[in-house]
């Protein structure tokens, strides 16, 4: 009789109960919880990072070649190529990136055109839609590059320096 009373004074949850409350906060978490956070904030970020690390990577890839490499912008993606030395002003020879098999057994990777395009409903401007980097690294026309990418609710802005090249 008195382990009896002494369970039913020490208070707590029964099994059911536990298991409810879960049930009911999995329910909340997978209806309302994508509602409550919104992706595009980070997809703006994220493109924001992937437009700078391509603009370095044009940049030390200018100056390593010693020879211009030209960026090209669209409403949603920006793609390298190097300015054709045979061609002057021509900017047709595709940087090329590799992506696919990361393993050093066949078969190789595959190689593609170097372009960082945008999540779908993440825009890209450029003010000069399209500019280089010469030999030393400096942007071309030598001026201050700014490119936006978001949307009009979230936006973050890469700027490419003028005579230093220096992207932020």
């Amino acid at each position: 009789m008195r382990d009896t009373l002494n369970r039913r004074t020490c208070g707590g949850f029964t099994f059911v109960e536990l298991v409810l409350v879960l049930t009911i906060a999995g329910v909340l978490a997978a209806v309302a919880g994508p509602r409550m956070v919104d992706r595009t904030a980070f997809q703006t970020h994220g493109g924001a990072a992937e437009i700078r690390t391509a603009l370095r990577y044009a940049q030390k890839l200018a100056m390593a070649k010693n020879r211009a490499v030209c960026v090209t912008t669209t409403p949603s993606a920006l793609t390298l190529r190097f300015r054709d030395t045979a061609t002057p002003g021509a900017c047709n020879q595709d940087v090329e990136r590799l992506g696919g098999n990361p393993s050093p057994t066949p078969p190789p990777p595959a190689v593609t055109t170097y372009t960082v395009t945008l999540p779908a409903g993440i825009g890209l401007t450029s003010f000069p839609p399209n500019f280089s980097f010469d030999n030393l690294g400096r942007p071309s026309p030598n001026g201050s590059v700014n490119l936006t990418v978001g949307t009009a609710g979230a936006s973050a802005t890469v700027t490419v320096e003028p005579d230093t090249g220096y992207v932020h």
